[in-house]
């Protein structure tokens, strides 16, 4: 028998599991394409129709199960899935088709929904990609109960599931077998069934290509939700390492919720200002539950995505000011809209590049109305004085002046109509372009902090779409020119004097913090997730220690030089029991 196969991934969910494999596989449903007679045509519709409803009472109750494990946020999927079954107009074509053609209520159905299936597949936006498989997932449940198919066969508890995709649904009914784990051969980091796997805090590997050619039901496998690997016929001594890997993150995870609590600082008394990213409402518990906790990053593009557009002023004055609340008397950092790129734009137009095109602060600059609403909602909840605010996608000096004179203009609509505000509201800027890179100095001049977005300055670096499988491995957060670039923004920010803090993903990276602090960065807004272990790492570091290692990074010119030296330092440095150790 073969032994410690390996299957690269890409992760998307943390975490560990041992177990046997369970392979799903969906079924492919014939066509009926045969021509009606007039008598049959009113049963068509009517069987139709009651695909339609069984369809939406199964959705509807896959939507109330995921409200209680996972929130409303989290689920929204299931409330647009429902209310495409339940679009008139659309449902009326349907019916129109049947009654004009004399063709099956299947073929019809699978003709409409295949049209808008090559629509998304053709757009560049893999955010409308990635929406595919929710239209899919509609199509495959109304044509299996127009068949009077059952919904899949019951599975075994604690099985690793492998499938060539999963939907949402699945993903949430699997849950009650209490899964081991996800692995798929398609999938990205922002697919439903992704961002699901995280919410329900179980292991989960997409992308793995063909993972379903490999695997078989009956299997035994690692999952490794934090690596993105799967290790198949794992030999005793891999299976003994990972266990213990099992027992000692448990027993580490224990341990952090010890120093939750505790100062943030390195081992020589630097203090460095660890904060969350928040991405929705759900996540505002953790920060209730620390109580020691600001918000370094507030996404505000969930606004967006819930209301299908952008919401009204009092919408988000009344979001805002919440948060505002919670997190009192720590800072909130609320980003304006960064929409466009890999996430939806609010119009119809296709961009032959969209990472390169219409997307941030240029969607807000062109819209101005939009825009001037966002900021009177931002500078109203501001009474607690707690507030900053961020501008994503900065290229010029000239796009920071401009956002000032709106500010300016704003500021004055609001004191003249008597409206208290925070009249001394700090503006920041995101750093995550080559331009805003060379231009730190004279940027820095013209704000008050600096937030380097480290997703899309290593793929505008290095010239590497982060969602691209073809060349991911590319994709290199140690690459010495970002490593040169970090160290360029900081000293830009100290030596105006402003505040300069990490928001990507590279900020949650436990391999990574060192050379943040190595390089001076004074605030790291990290996942939830990852917020206790980054702390206990940060208390485990002597800044000078990092300072000088980093020094030496500096000079070196490969990847994989630096990467040695970051794992040489993690090793002698950190305490023993440090997550890093097991990573």
């Amino acid at each position: 028998m073969d032994k410690d196969i390996t299957f690269k991934g890409v992760p998307v969910s943390p975490g560990i599991s041992v177990g046997e494999v369970y392979l799903y596989v969906r079924n492919n449903f014939e066509i009926n394409s045969r021509d009606l007679i007039p008598e049959d045509i009113e049963k068509e519709i009517s069987d139709f129709k009651r695909s339609i409803e069984i369809s939406a009472k199964e959705l509807s109750k896959i939507r109330n199960y995921s409200y209680e494990k996972i929130g409303e946020v989290n689920s929204l999927i299931f409330d647009a899935q429902l209310e495409f079954l339940q679009d008139k107009f659309f449902l009326s074509q349907i019916i129109h088709r049947i009654q004009n053609e004399k063709r099956t209520a299947d073929f019809i159905f699978n003709d409409e929904i295949t049209k808008l299936e090559h629509a998304l597949l053709a757009s560049r936006d893999s955010y409308l990609k990635e929406r595919f498989e929710d239209i899919k997932d509609i199509k495959n449940r109304v044509i299996r109960n127009m068949k009077r198919e059952k919904l899949v066969s019951k599975i075994e508890e604690n099985q690793i599931i492998i499938s060539h995709e999963l939907t949402p649904a699945d993903t949430i009914l699997f849950s009650k077998r209490k899964v081991l784990g996800y692995a798929t051969d398609k999938g990205g980091n922002t697919s439903h069934a992704a961002i699901i796997s995280r919410a329900l805090r179980i292991p989960a590997v997409v992308g793995m290509k063909d993972i379903t050619k490999s695997l078989k039901t009956g299997d035994n496998i690692i999952i490794d939700g934090s690596a993105g690997i799967i290790i198949k016929n794992p030999s005793e001594k891999t299976l003994e390492a990972y266990r213990e890997k099992i027992v000692l993150l448990k027993e580490y995870e224990d341990k952090l919720k010890e120093i939750i609590d505790l100062p943030c600082t390195t081992t020589d008394n630097k203090e460095i200002e660890l904060t969350a990213n928040i991405d929705f409402d759900e996540e505002i518990d953790f920060i209730v539950n620390t109580g020691h906790c600001g918000i370094g990053l507030y996404r505000t593009e969930h606004l967006f995505l819930e209301e299908g557009g952008f919401p009204s002023e009092e919408k988000q004055n009344a979001e805002y000011k919440h948060i505002s609340d919670v997190v009192y008397p720590k800072n909130v950092t609320i980003r304006t809209y960064d929409i466009g790129g890999d996430k939806l734009l609010p119009r119809s137009e296709k961009e032959d590049n969209p990472f390169l095109g219409w997307r941030g602060i240029r969607i807000c600059l062109d819209r101005e109305d939009i825009f001037r609403e966002q900021l009177c909602a931002v500078y109203k909840s501001s009474i607690n004085k707690n507030i900053r605010i961020l501008f994503p996608m900065i290229t010029s000096v000239t796009e920071v002046r401009r956002i000032k004179e709106i500010i300016k203009e704003v500021k004055g609509e609001l004191e003249k109509d008597g409206i208290e505000f925070d009249k001394n509201l700090k503006t920041g800027i995101m750093i995550e372009v080559p331009s805003a890179a060379i231009l730190a100095d004279e940027l820095a001049a013209e704000v008050d902090f600096f937030s380097i977005g480290t997703n899309d300055l290593i793929q505008y670096l290095l010239a590497v779409d982060r969602g691209n499988d073809l060349v991911s491995n590319l994709y290199q957060e140690f690459h010495p020119a970002v490593i040169r670039t970090i160290r360029q923004i900081t000293d830009a920010a100290h030596k105006n004097n402003i505040q300069i803090s990490v928001c990507g993903e590279m900020a949650s990276n436990p391999h990574a913090v060192m050379i943040f602090i190595g390089l001076g960065v004074d605030e790291l807004s990290v996942s939830p997730s990852r917020y206790p272990e980054i702390k206990q790492i940060i208390r485990s570091i002597s800044y000078k220690e990092a300072a000088g290692v980093c020094e030496e990074i500096l000079k070196l010119s490969s990847e994989t030089e630096i990467r040695e030296k970051i794992k040489k330092f993690n090793r002698t440095i950190l305490n023993e029991n440090s997550v890093t150790r097991l990573l």
